[in-house]
């Protein structure tokens, strides 16, 4: 498909609510956007869904349509679970090209407005879907996805993850993302991400009667990357003094803000820690490519079946990964009994400059194949891992992004 299938909608300033269309069918776009014009503008139609997820965070947006197909519903249902909870405000509606007991029934459960089932000789749809969720109660409140980074001994490159991780996730969804140092003694962000406020989860924590959009985001740094970070206090802080439950209190207000948080989690298992992991969608043990590592590992592993965590929870990421360490990614498998996640290749010369210059590897190194492992699983992790077109296909777009 190419880009002229659709005409541009020019903004008429007609002040009609916005909305977006993900298809890869040029003719049921065209027919959508016809049928709406008087209520919605479609100001995107496009088959990549990091398009769509950043059209969504980037413009005021009404009801969403997501046409699914059999080869790509569970993507397309991974895109709609991230839009539940980051943005519960937006209409999403599913078009199906026929009957899906199956689909029809996860989309529902999913919380999406409506199910179009395009019928031979109905007039209008869309019309009449878009007329039915605008008499729906609205839905308000964000909900962030939770990472944790996380290793059983120090030195394996856990905040190195942590903030590359960050702005990767970033550049994939387009949404708001924070940083958060929980290492309270004294954490590292601040010395990768230099910030300009020595706002801290201290003051955070401090403060959190009465922080509200704001104050919050008046007091975090936001980093030229586009990532919002909470570092760690500047100087040693007495660490004892903060309670899981003030723990589980300030992640429950940043996840109404952002909508992912990527947290550098201390090498304890302190109630303060588990309190984090509890929250997490996911938690990413880092392991390196070495027999201390995996034995670290595994006790690890070991610990968290016994908390029940279950497997969807645990992302196991081989960090460091080169052809000379000690052992193969299949070897680490093999010891852990637990499949990878993902491996990052292994690249201090790269990861030093960009410590030099107080910015992500991505912003010095795009082409290097750890900026390429990272990006990798910011997409993964996020369920946004694009379809690797044949050759000669395009991804299409429709519109403009406005910003007003």
């Amino acid at each position: 498909m190419h880009t002229d299938i659709l005409p541009t909608i020019p903004d008429t300033g007609s002040g009609l609510a916005r909305g977006l269309l993900f298809s890869r069918n040029a003719t049921l776009a065209a027919t959508l956007t016809e049928e709406l014009r008087l209520v919605l503008r479609i100001v995107l139609v496009t088959d990549s869904y990091q398009e769509l997820l950043r059209a969504a965070h980037e413009t005021d947006i009404l009801a969403l349509f997501i046409h699914m197909t059999p080869e790509n519903a569970r993507q397309d249902m991974d895109c709609i679970v991230q839009l539940r909870r980051t943005h519960p405000g937006i209409h999403i509606h599913m078009i199906l090209d026929r009957k899906d007991p199956d689909l029809l029934l996860e989309g529902l459960r999913l919380g999406v407005r409506d199910c179009i089932v395009p019928a031979a000789g109905e007039a209008t749809p869309f019309l009449q879907a878009v007329q039915r969720s605008l008499n729906r109660e609205e839905e308000t409140g964000c909900d962030g996805f939770v990472y944790g980074c996380y290793s059983l001994k120090g030195g394996q490159g856990v905040t190195t993850l942590s903030v590359n991780l960050a702005d990767r996730i970033h550049q994939v969804t387009g949404g708001r993302v924070l940083l958060a140092d929980l290492n309270l003694f004294m954490g590292d962000v601040r010395t990768m991400l230099p910030p300009a406020t020595e706002f801290s989860p201290f003051d955070l924590i401090r403060d959190i009667a009465r922080m509200d959009e704001n104050l919050l985001f008046s007091s975090l740094v936001h980093h030229p990357c586009g990532v919002h970070v909470l570092p760690s206090a500047a100087e040693v802080s007495d660490a004892e003094q903060v309670h899981r439950d003030q723990i589980a209190s300030m992640i429950r207000l940043l996840k109404r803000y952002f909508t992912h948080i990527v947290i550098d989690l201390p090498h304890d298992l302190s109630e303060r820690t588990l309190t984090a992991m509890e929250s997490a969608d996911r938690i990413l043990v880092l392991v390196e490519p070495g027999l201390l590592s995996v034995k670290s590992t595994q006790k690890v592993l070991n610990f968290f079946r016994e908390l029940n965590y279950s497997e969807e929870k645990i992302a196991l990421v081989l960090n460091r990964c080169h052809s000379k360490g000690a052992l193969h990614p299949e070897d680490v498998e093999m010891v852990l009994k637990q499949p990878l996640f993902a491996t990052v290749a292994n690249d201090w010369s790269a990861l030093e400059q960009a410590y030099g210059k107080g910015e992500p590897v991505a912003a010095m190194h795009p082409r290097r194949r750890i900026t390429r492992d990272l990006h990798s699983l910011a997409e993964r992790l996020t369920a946004m891992t694009e379809n690797r077109p044949q050759r000669g296909f395009r991804t299409w777009l429709h519109g403009l992004f406005s910003r007003s």
